[in-house]
C-alpha cells in the first residue's frame, strides 16, 4: 500500500539517474560514507559498485516508477527515494540528481528502518 505521498517518479528523472548508475563512472556518482556502509553491511560478500549501481537502476528502469520527492536537501538538484531489491530482499534508496543532470549522489541504499510501505 502506497502512502499518499508516493508519486511516480518523472521518466526524465528515472532515465537520467538510471544512465548515470549503468555507467559506473565514480566521476559522475557521488555516494555517502553511510550508504556505503549501510550496503557492505547488508550484502558483505556482494558490496560492490556495480552490483548496487544495477540494483538501483534496474528499479528504475521498470515502467511508472513511484517514489518520493525529496524536498529540502542540503545540494541543489532533484532528490527522489524509491524501494528497489538485491537477493529478494527490498531496499530504500534516495539519490539526488544535480541540476547539470550528470552528477548523481547516492544518500541511502539499506533495508528499511520504517517499515516496508512508507519511504
Amino acid at each position: 500500500m502506497a502512502s499518499d505521498d508516493h508519486i511516480p517518479i518523472p521518466r526524465t528523472w528515472c532515465d537520467a539517474v538510471s544512465k548515470i548508475l549503468r555507467s559506473g563512472d565514480r566521476q559522475y556518482i557521488d555516494t555517502t560514507g553511510q550508504s556505503d556502509l549501510d550496503w557492505e553491511a547488508t550484502f558483505p560478500d556482494d558490496a560492490w559498485d556495480y552490483v548496487r549501481f544495477g540494483a538501483m537502476s534496474a528499479a528504475l528502469e521498470k515502467p511508472d516508477v513511484i517514489g518520493k520527492h525529496i524536498l529540502g536537501m542540503d545540494e541543489p538538484g532533484e532528490t527522489y527515494a524509491f524501494w528497489f531489491h538485491h537477493r529478494a530482499v527490498q531496499l530504500y534508496g534516495k539519490i539526488n540528481l544535480f541540476p547539470d543532470g550528470k552528477i548523481i549522489l547516492i544518500y541511502s541504499s539499506h533495508t528499511p528502518r520504517k517499515g516496508k510501505e512508507s519511504l
